[in-house]
């Protein structure tokens, strides 16, 4: 089977990389301080005669390698361009000019550069559908505001078309309502996903009155990551201006197409936009040379190979931008995104992690299956082990899944161990619906392999529950692939959109996701024991007890009894919760004396 399955994967490359070159990006950026006549030599096509405008990037795209030339006062240069980087020209101490390369992580891995089909000049330029929406709030007639969205559009497209070669087009326009009672925009975000569908587009953009401005730093748009199909923007803020919400839109379509957030004060991808500078006379709205090359990367695989999701991104391009993510990370330490780009580049079936996640995965089906050969106790006179059920079972698996995982390499075990138990004993559907993580999970587990797992698993409980189970291993697959400050955020903001609906808020799911997050959490920062696992972990030790915790409370029992997620009664009820935590034995690491 596994011979069958890699044979299909090397005819499969073979067929989709047949005639491939190398396909590579040059960023050059000027900051002289004057424009910058430049020569740009590629191995393959046209030499090309350019000038550099002040403070300009400029992209350019190639097959092969390539040299650049430039004059400096009495010495003119010539440099090799390496593949997929970027450069400035700056001054030097003597009045001349020079280039210089921008680190970004490049080594042996990634030299080569990449190979993709076709050729960086016959690659026609890509366009992506759009739908665009507005909510119900919005007070202009459809003639106005259509007419006002469409010229925004195709103003983003045309900054994004000279960037990475990649233009929008509006396909369809529509409505939707919006929930009046929701003030958090990731919670309006989740809502926006599920009531639109981007069809016939690839991307909605909803465009929502429900809020006006808040002073200081405060969501005004979002998108869940890199090729995502939904983009949310505040638009009823009538304190900001045309050229701010275009720049709004552009910064949320730069991270659509694989930009994180930069330190450079004049990017598009500074994290906190309306700063005023929108309103300069010499105001212009531009990328960062490095968020520059992470755009025109994705940008060619879109030209080249018509991809739709990241997962769809070739090897060499998510090593290469993870390398970038990583140094833009960096750059910015306090900001997630970045790290956040490196856990999506780094998730795909390629990657030594979903290897290893596999393996894992494999060993507690096997267990599992040997599991279900057990006699059941049914009461009567059994001589030998029986079949194990609930937390005893829950148990049973995490434990043989960290004695797998304490045999893999270090660089991977712990992430592997914590995506293999979050796809085993999660909430798999939901999971095949979360961008990146879905893919993940995909390449871990293939469709058939998930209904054996299904058929065999039994029913893992926490605290005798199936449900508590899911939410504990899911928050911790989560912590993996977001972080876990995403991982409580994407826990909250599922139980408040719950609150909408029959199951209603539950604290003690809350609980089960809180606690799920801090076993990961503290696996991975190595505040728990991880090599100690296969012989102490229980239920108990990892997760408290949860009576007297509130359940089922509807969006009016929430309001009236702990207000909204600000409330200080919902800070202080979670704030308990995570008391019970800590007061767990896992962490107090003076009397850590957990049972067998």
């Amino acid at each position: 089977m596994v011979d069958c399955l890699l044979r299909s994967l090397i005819l499969l490359a073979a067929t989709t990389f047949a005639g491939a070159a190398c396909a590579d990006v040059i960023v050059l950026a000027n900051r002289t301080g004057l424009p910058l006549p430049v020569r740009f030599l590629p191995a393959a096509g046209q030499v090309q005669q350019l000038t550099l405008p002040v403070g300009e990037v400029v992209p350019l795209f190639l097959d092969g390698k390539a040299h650049v030339e430039f004059a400096s006062p009495g010495n003119p240069k010539r440099y090799a361009l390496e593949a997929n980087c970027a450069y400035f020209f700056g001054r030097t101490s003597v009045r001349g000019i020079d280039m210089q390369k921008i680190g970004l992580g490049e080594n042996a891995s990634t030299a080569a550069g990449r190979a993709l089909p076709g050729s960086a000049s016959r690659a026609p330029m890509a366009t992506i559908p759009v739908r665009i929406l507005v909510d119900e709030e919005e007070p202009a007639r459809q003639v106005h505001w259509e007419r006002r969205l469409r010229r925004r559009i195709e103003a983003a497209s045309a900054i994004l078309e000279r960037y990475c070669r990649v233009g929008l087009r509006v396909v369809a326009v529509g409505t939707w309502n919006s929930d009046n009672t929701t003030n958090d925009f990731i919670a309006s975000l989740a809502e926006f996903e599920r009531e639109v569908k981007p069809s016939p587009g690839r991307v909605a953009i909803g465009f929502t009155s429900q809020w006006t401005m808040v002073l200081g730093r405060t969501h005004m748009a979002g998108t869940r990551g890199p090729l995502h199909s939904h983009i949310l923007v505040r638009e009823g803020s009538p304190q900001i201006s045309e050229p701010e919400r275009l720049e709004f839109l552009v910064h949320e379509l730069g991270h659509h197409l694989g930009a994180a957030h930069s330190p450079e004060r004049g990017s598009v991808m500074r994290p906190v936009l309306g700063d005023d500078l929108a309103g300069r006379s010499d105001f212009r709205i531009q990328f960062d040379p490095v968020n520059t090359l992470a755009i025109a990367m994705i940008g060619e695989e879109i030209r080249r190979r018509n991809i739709t999701r990241l997962y769809d991104l070739t090897p060499g391009s998510k090593r290469r931008l993870s390398q970038i993510y990583t140094a833009l990370g960096r750059s910015l330490p306090e900001d997630p995104a970045a790290a956040h780009y490196v856990r999506l580049m780094q998730s795909g079936a390629d990657t030594p992690l979903a290897e290893s996640a596999k393996r894992v995965l494999q060993v507690m089906v096997r267990a599992a299956i040997s599991n279900r050969a057990l006699p059941a106790a049914d009461g009567g006179q059994i001589d030998g082990p029986t079949r194990r059920v609930g937390d005893t079972l829950t148990e049973y698996y995490v434990r043989q899944a960290a004695r797998a995982a304490n045999a893999l390499p270090e660089g991977v075990a712990t992430r592997a161990f914590l995506a293999a138990i979050g796809i085993g004993l999660g909430d798999g559907e939901l999971l095949a619906q979360i961008p990146g993580a879905g893919d993940f999970a995909r390449a871990v587990e293939a469709p058939n392999e998930r209904a054996v797992r299904l058929t065999v698993l039994g029913e893992p409980t926490v605290h005798g529950r199936r449900d508590l189970a899911q939410h504990f291993f899911m928050s911790a697959y989560l912590t993996v692939s977001l972080g876990a400050d995403a991982a409580n955020a994407a826990a909250l903001a599922k139980e408040l959109l719950d609150a909408q609906g029959a199951s209603g808020l539950s604290f003690v799911d809350l609980a089960a996701g809180r606690a799920g997050v801090r076993f990961a959490d503290g696996i991975l920062n190595k505040r728990v024991p991880f090599g100690m696992l296969p012989q102490i972990f229980t239920v108990k030790a990892f997760m408290p007890a949860v009576d007297g915790l509130p359940e089922g409370l509807s969006a009016d029992e929430l309001k009236l009894q702990f207000g909204r997620k600000d409330d200080p009664r919902f800070r202080k009820q979670l704030s308990e919760i995570d008391g019970r935590i800590l007061a767990l034995p896992a962490y107090r690491p003076a009397t850590f004396q957990l049972s067998r």
